[in-house]
């Protein structure tokens, strides 16, 4: 998976990133780690994860590294259909100290 030089790329071509930039890209990358693991987890390739979602194997890959699902809720929710789970939007007063299979981005 390419997580580990996107950050890199995003700084080469942005300059050093501010704080906002910076905890929205940790947040994207964060997002694709956890759509990699759980396709990882029921089996799946990048590719018969596609066929699942009616989209091609760049938009998971791209997805994975981090990119191309930003504010976009459907997206996500075609990915969660897609590996037999459920996308959930919350709100809360507080955030919980544990969330499995969960990030948290705001």
């Amino acid at each position: 998976m390419a997580n580990k030089s996107r950050w890199e790329d995003i700084k080469k071509q942005r300059g050093d990133p501010s704080e906002e930039e910076r905890a929205g890209v940790e947040q994207d990358l964060a997002l694709g780690q956890l759509i990699y693991d759980l396709r990882i987890d029921v089996g799946l390739s990048q590719r018969e994860l596609a066929e699942r979602m009616g989209t091609t194997q760049s938009v998971i890959s791209r997805l994975e590294e981090g990119g191309g699902a930003r504010n976009r809720i459907d997206t996500l929710a075609r990915v969660a259909t897609a590996l037999g789970r459920h996308l959930v939007l919350s709100f809360p007063a507080e955030v919980p100290d544990r969330m499995d299979d969960a990030i948290q981005v705001a």
